[in-house]
């Protein structure tokens, strides 16, 4: 419950400015919470999920509340869940640690996360509001991905350690082992 609250609030806390005042680039708006669904799915897991669920629905109450809302709710919900399977996937048997071979794991789950659950969000508006797939789609991944592959590696790389080390972070696939920091048991 904890992981839900702490995702929600800072996910919250960072989609309200950014819905009140809107700055576009490129025809894109600009959305920097895009950085943390990513980094929090593989570190708290179904609890990022529910988290970012709530986050999103809150924040979308301060100014682009519509029935995409809804949409953008269920994505915000599979985005860290896809995450945080993928991340413990990649990671099984291994040391998890800040390291090349984490880093090159997030990027990867980044990437495909990323694009799954934007080409479900724009496939959504297409499906049920007649949005155009293509611009949505370009406009979503884009806006993501940015964030996501250029905020999330650094706060990835900065925080991983010391939230392993401390305990903070969620499931059974982290599992204390020795020296070489967590292995992921899964």
């Amino acid at each position: 419950m904890v992981w839900i609250a702490i995702t929600a609030i800072i996910y919250v806390a960072l989609l309200i400015p950014f819905n009140q005042v809107q700055w576009v680039v490129a025809g894109i708006p600009l959305r920097p919470a895009a950085a943390f669904p990513v980094l929090f799915g593989i570190l708290w897991g179904p609890a990022a999920a529910w988290g970012l669920c709530i986050g999103n629905v809150a924040g979308d109450f301060y100014g682009s509340w519509s029935p995409m809302s809804i949409f953008g709710a269920l994505v915000n919900f599979l985005y860290p869940y896809l995450s945080y399977r993928l991340w413990h996937r990649w990671m099984k048997g291994r040391g998890i640690r800040a390291g090349r071979y984490s880093l090159a794991g997030y990027v990867a789950v980044a990437f495909v996360a990323t694009l799954a659950c934007m080409a479900l969000l724009a496939a959504s508006g297409t499906v049920f509001f007649a949005r155009p797939f293509a611009s949505k789609f370009v406009s979503y991944f884009g806006n993501n991905i940015l964030w996501t592959m250029t905020v999330g590696p650094v706060l990835f790389w900065f925080v991983l350690d010391a939230v392993v080390r401390k305990g903070w972070v969620y499931g059974k696939e982290w599992e204390r082992r020795g020296r070489g920091g967590m292995v992921n048991a899964d």
